[in-house]
């Protein structure tokens, strides 16, 4: 589990409507509550809720932010708006925290909130495109759950957010932009590994678009080496990737 995670919890009581994490430490929560292992993580992605944000969160994340004594305190530059927090002044708070919003006007920090410019880059800059795509954004308000009294993306959702993930970093490595290897790696693992939280009867119905996406990740691992020892899987990569195209089906057309 995050450093620090607790502290995060217990001040965010009664705020839980408000957010979603993602990322590594929704992972570590939703793996740990079946007993199962995960990669180590140092920090919260959160993505804010916009229907539901009420002014009083962004006071009480900025009083956290105050109290934790972060050295670092950094805005990106762009949409949607990010922010990043870093090095608080003990473990006792999380060592990150990183929280994204796709409307500016919607998190409102005090005026003595300075913030250093920070530009947008690699993983981040790949989750802020996923955010603001309307079908992303919907998968994140529908596929929420609790894990640890924090609000999380489940299981199914979190698959989706790291599959749109590992092909937009891959989009933009074959365009020629310089993308660390290590964030795809990540995010294909890290889809291998939650796979294992999908019940043989699990079934998420999404866009076509959401959907041609996951079609496009699994066509993609036929030439893609997933290690299942050194991950911990009990099944292979082609079992866990025919899972998956069970799993995700098409929405029914509204009228």
């Amino acid at each position: 589990m995050v450093k620090g995670f607790q502290s995060f919890a217990r001040w965010f009581q009664g705020y839980e409507k408000e957010y979603a994490i993602i990322g590594g430490t929704a992972c570590d929560l939703l793996m740990s509550a079946e007993g199962l292992a995960f990669r180590a993580t140092k920090d919260i992605d959160l993505v804010l809720i916009l229907e539901a944000l009420t002014p009083e969160f962004g006071e009480r994340f900025w009083q956290y932010i105050v109290q934790a004594g972060y050295g670092h305190r950094n805005k990106g530059t762009g949409e949607p708006q990010f922010y990043r927090f870093a090095h608080p002044k003990s473990r006792e708070y999380p060592f990150m925290i990183e929280l994204f919003t796709r409307r500016t006007e919607k998190i409102r920090l005090p005026d003595e909130a300075v913030l250093t410019p920070l530009p947008l880059e690699g993983d981040v800059s790949s989750l802020s495109a996923i955010l603001l795509d309307d079908n992303y954004y919907e998968l994140l308000r529908g596929g929420r759950t609790e894990a640890e009294g924090v609000t999380v993306l489940d299981a199914g959702h979190l698959i989706l957010f790291k599959t749109k993930a590992w092909l937009d970093l891959s989009a933009r490595r074959e365009a020629g932009e310089t993308v660390d290897s290590r964030h795809l790696r990540k995010h294909k693992n890290d889809i291998f590994r939650l796979s294992a939280l999908l019940g043989p009867a699990t079934r998420i119905s999404v866009s076509p678009q959401v959907l041609s996406d996951i079609q496009s990740f699994i066509a993609a691992m036929d030439g893609e080496t997933v290690d299942e020892k050194q991950l911990g899987l009990a099944r292979t990569k082609e079992n866990i990737l025919q899972q998956l195209s069970d799993t995700y089906t098409a929405e029914e057309k509204r009228e």
